[in-house]
C-alpha cells in the first residue's frame, strides 16, 4: 500500500514538474510574441510616421503652389495687387480679437489669403473693366467662389477653408451668391473674410472709382450691418478700425 503511495506521488511529482515546465515554455513563447509585436509595433509605427510626414510634405507644397497661384491671379490686375494679403491680415486681427482657437486662427488667415483663388480662370480684360461690367461678365465673375472651393477639393484637412472660400460672398440678408444663404447660416470664417475683403475693395484704387479714405471705409462697413455683412462682425471690424488696431496706416503690401 505504501509503495501504491508513493508511486502516485512520484507520478504526481513528475506531472506537476511537466507542468511546472509546459507553463515556463508557454511564458517564453509568449515572450517572444510580445517581443515580436513590439518590433512589429514599431515598424508600423515608423511606417506611419513617414507616411504622415510625406503626407505634411504634399499639403505644404499644394498650399505653396496655391498660394503662388493666388499671387498670380492678382498680378493679372495692378488694381487688387496685395489685396489678398491684406484680406488675410484682417482675418488675422478679426480672429484674435474674437478670440478663436489657434486653429482657426491659422485657416482663416490662409482663407483671406486664398480666398479669390477662384478668379485664376478670368480674363485681365473683365477683371480691369473700368465700366460696368454686363450681366454675362458678372454672372462670370459670381463663378469664382465655387471654382476656387472646386481647386481645393484635392487637399485634406482643409474643409473649413473650402466652405469659407465658397461663401465668401454670401451676404447676411440673404442676397449674395453662390447659395442665398442668410444670417446664421452663413458660416463664421466666411463672414469674416467677407468684411475684410469688402474694407480693403473700398480702401484700394479700381478701375471704376478712386479708393475710399479708411474712416469712410468703416463708416461704410457699419452702414452695411445688417444687410450686406453680419451685425456682430461688422461692428467689431467697425471698433477695431476706430480704435486703430488695423494699422490702416501700415498696410501689409508686398
Amino acid at each position: 500500500m505504501a509503495n501504491v503511495l508513493s508511486n502516485k506521488l512520484e507520478t504526481l511529482a513528475l506531472e506537476l514538474e511537466e507542468s511546472k515546465e509546459l507553463a515556463k515554455a508557454k511564458e517564453r513563447l509568449l515572450l517572444i510574441h510580445i517581443d515580436e509585436m513590439e518590433i512589429l509595433y514599431g515598424k508600423l509605427n515608423e511606417q506611419v510616421e513617414e507616411l504622415n510626414r510625406k503626407n505634411k510634405q504634399l499639403r505644404e507644397s499644394f498650399l505653396r503652389t496655391i498660394e503662388s497661384l493666388a499671387i498670380s491671379v492678382e498680378a493679372k490686375d495692378y488694381y487688387t495687387n496685395g489685396h489678398s494679403k491684406r484680406v488675410a491680415y484682417y482675418c488675422k486681427i478679426m480672429a484674435s480679437e474674437m478670440g478663436l482657437s489657434t486653429q482657426e486662427k491659422e485657416e482663416l488667415e490662409l482663407a483671406g489669403l486664398v480666398h479669390d483663388i477662384g478668379k485664376i480662370g478670368i480674363s485681365e480684360k473683365v477683371l480691369q473693366k473700368p465700366s460696368k461690367l454686363s450681366d454675362e461678365e458678372y454672372n462670370h465673375i459670381k463663378e469664382h467662389p465655387l471654382v476656387g472651393a472646386k481647386i481645393l477639393q484635392p487637399l485634406e484637412g482643409v474643409n473649413n477653408i473650402i466652405c469659407w472660400i465658397k461663401h465668401h460672398h454670401e451676404r447676411f440678408d440673404g442676397r449674395g451668391y453662390p447659395s442665398g444663404l442668410t444670417g446664421d447660416q452663413i458660416p463664421l470664417g466666411a463672414k469674416i473674410i467677407a468684411c475684410a475683403d469688402t474694407y480693403d475693395a473700398m480702401t484700394t484704387d479700381r478701375p471704376y472709382r478712386e479708393a475710399l479714405a479708411p474712416e469712410h471705409a468703416l463708416e461704410e462697413i457699419k452702414k452695411s450691418c445688417g444687410s450686406q455683412l453680419d451685425p456682430e462682425i461688422g461692428l467689431t471690424f467697425f471698433k477695431l478700425g476706430i480704435y486703430g488696431k488695423l494699422n490702416v496706416e501700415k498696410r501689409i503690401m508686398d
